[in-house]
């Protein structure tokens, strides 16, 4: 009996240690509809001088926003951060997320169009364009330490963490987006827009990090456009042209 109790506790521990970790879960969920509210309940962005308006939140250089008090402890060294954002000005350094609450020059950036976490990691040049939105992801495991950073679904930076950088351990887990730091006295920003704002628990993995990117919201434009689309579909159908 004992021989048999210690087989199913072995075969039971093998199933446990084989079965894949529970999946990322979406906490917060900011989606610009004339408000700076989580969708989910939870605190509300706060605007350093943009303007909110029908599905997208525009902003100067140095008008981001910020987030207090939406990451528990734990969330705040294992999480995914999702950013469906454009900027105007790509030359140089140009600020898109800060962990420190401005009071660290690292963080993650544009470095002339590529995606940078300064001073860890830069990808390809090539990953953004002026003007045009994209879909960037940044990632942390807490378990390995491991970041990476996705645009568009496609990994561009990777970095094992060692000293909590990508922590956000100021007073109440601020993060800054848009922002740049105290450091370089804000000159590493850009004017743009962000449609969405997504929070996850965990991190998630590279095919949900694809998975994430065909399916989200698309920028403003390509809704005007599908929408101007469905108008002319109409239109024709009814053997008229609507300009």
């Amino acid at each position: 009996m004992r021989a048999t109790s210690l087989v199913l506790a072995s075969v039971l521990a093998s199933l446990i240690a084989a079965s894949p970790a529970a999946a990322a879960s979406l906490t917060h969920d900011y989606l610009f509809q004339n408000t700076l509210a989580d969708s989910l309940g939870g605190p509300a962005l706060i605007s350093l001088g943009g303007t909110v308006g029908v599905g997208e939140y525009t902003f100067g250089a140095e008008q981001g926003l910020s987030l207090s008090g939406a990451l528990t402890p734990a969330q705040s060294a294992d999480y995914s951060i999702y950013l469906n954002f454009e900027l105007d000005t790509l030359t140089g350094f140009r600020k898109i997320l800060d962990f420190k609450n401005l009071a660290s020059d690292n963080g993650m950036y544009n470095l002339s169009t590529a995606l940078n976490y300064f001073n860890f990691s830069t990808g390809p040049t090539g990953a953004f364009a002026p003007g045009v939105f994209a879909q960037v992801v940044l990632t942390r495991d807490n378990t390995t330490g491991l970041v990476v950073g996705y645009v568009n679904g496609v990994q561009q930076i990777s970095f094992t963490d060692n000293t909590s950088d990508a922590v956000f351990n100021a007073a109440n887990n601020i993060i800054n987006f848009f922002q740049d730091d105290n450091v370089t006295t804000g000159r590493e920003s850009s004017s743009g827009a962000v449609s969405e704002i997504r929070i996850y628990d965990g991190a998630l993995t590279a095919t949900e990090v694809a998975d994430l990117s065909n399916t989200a919201t698309p920028e403003p434009a390509s809704l005007v456009l599908t929408g101007a689309g469905l108008l002319l579909c109409l239109s024709r159908r009814r053997g008229k042209f609507v300009g």
